[in-house]
């Protein structure tokens, strides 16, 4: 019985092991970005001049662009969870498929633009 018992119960503990450490597979870590504290001062600073109220796609709360979310030169604007299929980052980076590069005062700085990314990637969540 002992025989058995003992690499039973390693092979319990060594799978309960492995079960505890597996990964988000999507292959990006989560950052922590919060939508209030990292992603809407970013749009305060060089969106909502342009894209608030009167705008199309109302970058002022995440209320607004959460209503504002629809097609964008038939591209959802935003797409939780996939930065790369958001119209809203596309037209961040230096070449968009969609349009002119945005704000057209100058683009956002390399960390900003990652900040949206990943708070997209992330779910895009209102946090």
């Amino acid at each position: 019985m002992k025989k058995v018992f003992l690499p039973l119960l390693f092979l319990f503990f060594g799978l309960t092991n492995c079960i505890n450490n597996v990964e988000d597979n999507t292959g990006e870590e989560q950052s922590g970005i919060s939508y209030a504290q990292d992603v809407q001062p970013i749009f305060n600073d060089r969106c909502v001049v342009c894209h608030g109220a009167s705008g199309g796609v109302n970058l002022s709360t995440y209320a607004a662009l959460d209503n504002s979310v629809g097609n964008l030169y038939g591209t959802d604007v935003l797409v939780p969870g996939n930065a790369e299929a958001s119209g809203l980052y596309d037209k961040l980076l230096p070449t968009p498929r969609l349009g002119t590069r945005m704000p057209q005062g100058g683009a956002l700085s390399g960390d900003e633009i990652e900040t949206i990314r990943a708070w997209i990637n992330e779910g895009a969540l209102n946090n």
